[in-house]
C-alpha cells in the first residue's frame, strides 16, 4: 500500500508541471482575446472601407476593352476545352477591341507587357487592370499574361510561363493591332523579378550562340540554352521594373521578416517543390558550388545574372578584338558584337 501511494504521489508531481503549463497557455490565449478581436475588427473595417474601390475595380475589369487569349501550347491539353479554361496560360489584352471587331485601324499600337506581382504565390493577371485603364486611352495595347504560382510550380515554371507568353506576344500581337517592333516589358514586385530573370537569361543565351558561331559550334547551342523561346532580346524595346527584388541573396532576411519563411524561399528557388523540380535540380548541380545554399538563390537573382552577362560580354569583346584581323568572318562577328553592345 505504501509503495502504491508513493507512486501516485510521484506521478502527481510529474504531471503537475504539464497541467500548470497547459493552464498557463490557455490563460495566455484567453488574455489575448481582446487584443485579437480589436485587430480583427480593425482589419475588417479596413476591408469594408475598400469595398467601394473593389467594386469599381471589378466593374472595370469585366466591362472594359479586354479579351482573354490562350498563349500556351494547345496540343498540351489534348483538345480538352474544360481543362483549357482552367489553365493559367491565359493573358488579358486591353485596347484591341477595335481591331478584333473588324474596324479599320491605320496605325499599329505600341505594346506594353505587364507582369503582375504577388510574392510568387498570389499573382494573377487581374491585378494589372488599373495599369491598363491608365494606358489604353493613350493608344497603347496592354497585355497582362498570367503564370503559375508556387506551390504549383517553382521559379523555373514561372520563368518558363513568362518566357512563353513573351514569345506569343512577339509572334501574334500584330493580329490584334499591336506593333511587334515596339514592345516594352514592365514588371512589378515578383513580376519584375521574373521578368529580370527572363531578360538576363535571354542575353546569356544570345552570348552563348555567338560563342558557338565563332567556334563553329553550329546548332549545338540549342542544347545549352537557358530558355526554350526563339526570340532575340533585341526584340524588346525596353524593360521597366518597380519594387523588384533584384538581389535575392541580400533580400532573404527581408522576405523572412515579412512572412516568407526561409523554408518557403528555399522551396520557391531551390527546387524542393513544383512540377519542374528535375530541371531545376539539374541547374543547381551544374552551378559552381552546388552545396552552397547561396548559389541556389544566385541562379535566379537578376543582379547576379546581369553580372554574369557583363562578364561574358567582356570576354566576347576581348576575343573579338584579339581575333579582329585573323579571320575571314570578322565582319559578321563584329556585327554580332555590335548588336550585343546595343542590348547593353
Amino acid at each position: 500500500i505504501m509503495t502504491t501511494s508513493s507512486q501516485r504521489h510521484r506521478h502527481s508531481l510529474l504531471t503537475q508541471p504539464d497541467i500548470n503549463t497547459r493552464q498557463k497557455r490557455i490563460w495566455d490565449l484567453l488574455r489575448h482575446i481582446p487584443s485579437f478581436m480589436f485587430r480583427f475588427l480593425r482589419l475588417l473595417s479596413f476591408v469594408v472601407s475598400l469595398l467601394p474601390a473593389f467594386a469599381v475595380f471589378l466593374y472595370h475589369y469585366f466591362s472594359c476593352d479586354r479579351i482573354a487569349v490562350y498563349y500556351g501550347v494547345k496540343d498540351a491539353l489534348g483538345g480538352n476545352e474544360e481543362r483549357k479554361w482552367l489553365s493559367r496560360h491565359y493573358l488579358d489584352m486591353y485596347g484591341s477591341r477595335d481591331h478584333v471587331s473588324g474596324n479599320e485601324v491605320t496605325k499599329k499600337k505600341p505594346v506594353v507587357i505587364f507582369l503582375t506581382g504577388g510574392a510568387w504565390i498570389i499573382g494573377y493577371r487581374m491585378w494589372g487592370c488599373l495599369l491598363a485603364r491608365a494606358l489604353v486611352p493613350f493608344g497603347i495595347l496592354v497585355i497582362i499574361p498570367d503564370y503559375h504560382n508556387f506551390p504549383k510550380v517553382n521559379i523555373k515554371g514561372m520563368v518558363d510561363d513568362v518566357d512563353m507568353s513573351i514569345q506569343w506576344v512577339l509572334d501574334h500581337v500584330e493580329e490584334y493591332g499591336g506593333d511587334s517592333n515596339r514592345v516594352v516589358l514592365v514588371g512589378q514586385s515578383a513580376g519584375a523579378h521574373i521578368g529580370g530573370v527572363v531578360v538576363a537569361k535571354k542575353v546569356l543565351d544570345w552570348i552563348q550562340q555567338q560563342k558557338l558561331y565563332k567556334g563553329g559550334g553550329g546548332s549545338n547551342g540549342d542544347d545549352c540554352r537557358h530558355l526554350k523561346s526563339t526570340y532575340s532580346p533585341k526584340q524588346l524595346c525596353g524593360f521597366i521594373t518597380t519594387s523588384s527584388p533584384h538581389n535575392l541573396v541580400t533580400m532573404r532576411s527581408v522576405f523572412h521578416r515579412h512572412g516568407l519563411s526561409a523554408s518557403v524561399q528555399r522551396s520557391i528557388f531551390g527546387g524542393v517543390s513544383g512540377s519542374n523540380d528535375d530541371d531545376l535540380i539539374d541547374d543547381i548541380k551544374n552551378s559552381v558550388a552546388a552545396s552552397d545554399d547561396l548559389d541556389v538563390f544566385e541562379l535566379w537573382s537578376p543582379y547576379h545574372l546581369v553580372k554574369k552577362c557583363q562578364t561574358e560580354y567582356n570576354n566576347l569583346i576581348s576575343e573579338g578584338n584579339a581575333n579582329r584581323s585573323s579571320s575571314s568572318n570578322n565582319n559578321n562577328n563584329n556585327e554580332r558584337i555590335d548588336q550585343l553592345k546595343d542590348i547593353f
